[in-house]
């Protein structure tokens, strides 16, 4: 017989999803957090008097892209990596043209989210598949 200690929400028999890796976690702060500045930015260049109508559809197709791939990895969707690899590619080769800190962190983003969701703990918290190590 194997003890386990009782939940306190009173589902004891219900299994817990286990909990999110790490890097994963860190990629949805990541995502979160750009998602939050693309749709500040938006309302920045709509606001502001010399902002464009284009600049401001740029950055709010970025923030909904974000928080796509944000949501996608908070509920453990199978193919959220996918997407979540695309934005940081394109983040990454957006930034190349401008020489300076934003593209250390376009190209520090993509080695990061290459990184973080190849672990083999991602993968596996992605696919669904129980951890057998």
């Amino acid at each position: 017989m194997v003890l386990r200690p009782t939940r306190v929400d009173g589902h004891a028999d219900v299994p817990r999803r286990p909990p999110m890796p790490g890097p994963v976690l860190a990629t949805v702060a990541v995502f979160t957090l750009l998602a939050l500045l693309f749709t500040l930015a938006t309302a920045h260049r709509l606001v502001a008097d010399d902002g464009s109508l284009g600049a401001a559809l740029f950055f709010a197709t970025m923030a909904v892209t974000c928080a796509f791939v944000t949501f996608g990895l908070f509920g453990r969707r199978p193919w959220a990596r996918w997407p979540a690899c695309a934005l940081a590619g394109l983040l990454a080769v957006a930034s190349l043209g401008l020489f300076g800190a934003i593209t250390l962190f376009g190209v520090g983003l993509l080695a990061w989210v290459l990184w973080a969701l190849n672990t083999r703990a991602a993968r596996h918290w992605l696919t669904g598949r129980r951890r057998s190590w």
